[in-house]
C-alpha cells in the first residue's frame, strides 16, 4: 500500500472541509495494518472484534475523505 500523494492530501483537505491531516493519517495507518494481516493466521475473538472495529472506522473515514 502506498501513501496518499501530496497532490491528492491537498485536493481532500480542499475539498472536504470536514477532514483533517489527521483524519488521512488514521486512514493510512487503518489500510496498512488492514494488509500487514495474515489471512491464514486464526483469529482470536479479540482480534475478531478489533478487526471489525477497524473496518468500521475505515468506513467512517472512507466516506469522510472521499464520499459524496
Amino acid at each position: 500500500m502506498e501513501p496518499l500523494k501530496p497532490e491528492t492530501r491537498r485536493e481532500i483537505l480542499q475539498n472536504r472541509p470536514q477532514a483533517t491531516p489527521a483524519d488521512i493519517e488514521e486512514y493510512e495507518r487503518l489500510l496498512a495494518e488492514r494488509f500487514a494481516r495474515d489471512p491464514d493466521l486464526p483469529r482470536s475473538p479479540a482480534l475478531a472484534q478489533a478487526e471489525a472495529a477497524r473496518e468500521k472506522r475505515l468506513e467512517e473515514l472512507h466516506k469522510k475523505l472521499f464520499g459524496p
